[in-house]
């Protein structure tokens, strides 16, 4: 499989994935009357933008996986910078959270911080490395 056909394949998955993530996750927050619905209801509408996320990270992997090795090895560090970037905010802000009384930093943004730092990192790395 060419990287031209490994790009489309992943992108066909991943933007739908994402816009059932968005939408899934809008409907939940902003559905009138939500605050009504029995508990269950709650747990299985949460199970949307859940099974959204599994469907990106899969297509993730599985991009990754088709690719040859130097490209792989691209995809893995962007994925890791993605991933220390997220820690660093979660724990640093844990922390301004415990010890200096700033607001609270909604978990809901990890997600997109990771994904915005990954497609970062990974253009910036294969610009680097002379891919495009």
């Amino acid at each position: 499989m060419t990287t031209e056909q490994a790009t489309s394949r992943f992108f066909k998955i991943f933007i739908p994935a994402m816009i059932v993530y968005i939408v899934g996750t809008a409907s939940i927050r902003w559905y009138p009357g939500s605050e009504t619905l029995p508990a269950y209801s709650l747990y299985a509408l949460a199970l949307i933008p859940i099974v959204a996320i599994f469907i990106a990270f899969w297509a993730q992997w599985r991009f990754a996986m088709e690719l040859d090795e130097f490209l792989r090895l691209i995809q893995i560090k962007g994925t890791l910078v993605g991933i220390a970037c997220v820690m660093m905010i979660a724990s640093g802000w844990g922390q301004l959270e415990r010890l200096a009384d700033v607001p609270r930093l909604p978990v809901f943004w990890l997600l997109p911080i990771f994904w915005a730092v990954q497609g970062l990192a990974t253009t910036l790395i294969s610009k680097r490395e002379g891919v495009f």
